[in-house]
């Protein structure tokens, strides 16, 4: 992995402790990006914390972005649940971005410049919106 100043987000809310028993997929850890790997007992939310780079050509570039992704049990947690871990990590103002169709995480983004939060993907705009969950879960097919 590589060394980075910037250091994924850690919850700052009680319950929360590193998850020592996961071990960071061969295919993640190539990638280079500092990730940590956080579960809440109490609840069963389980949240990868991460900065990284996510630039797409033509669209702005906001440099290094907190991104967290949450599940439940192994499972897709609620926007309810969701709220609960980004509360935890300080990242209520994070925008959700989602590329997988049944997937079991919900992806978070923000950039790591705080003059940059909120910022929404342009393909929020660009890609068509696709519901599930009774439209708790949101994600966006690519168009290209």
């Amino acid at each position: 992995m590589t060394l980075s100043i910037i250091q994924p987000r850690q919850p700052t809310a009680s319950g929360w402790r590193l998850a020592t028993w996961w071990t960071c997929p061969r295919e993640l850890a190539e990638i280079g990006y500092p990730v940590q790997a956080w579960e809440h007992t109490a609840s069963g939310l389980f949240v990868l914390s991460a900065v990284e780079v996510a630039h797409d050509p033509g669209a702005p570039d906001l440099g290094p972005e907190y991104h967290l992704s949450i599940s439940l049990r192994g499972h897709r947690c609620s926007t309810a649940d969701a709220l609960f871990a980004l509360a935890a990590f300080e990242l209520l103002d994070a925008t959700e971005d989602n590329h997988v169709p049944g997937g079991k995480v919900r992806n978070f983004w923000r950039a790591v410049a705080d003059h940059l939060s909120g910022h929404v993907c342009p393909c929020q705009d660009e890609e068509p919106a696709m519901r599930e969950d009774r439209g708790d879960y949101v994600w966006r097919g690519v168009t290209r």
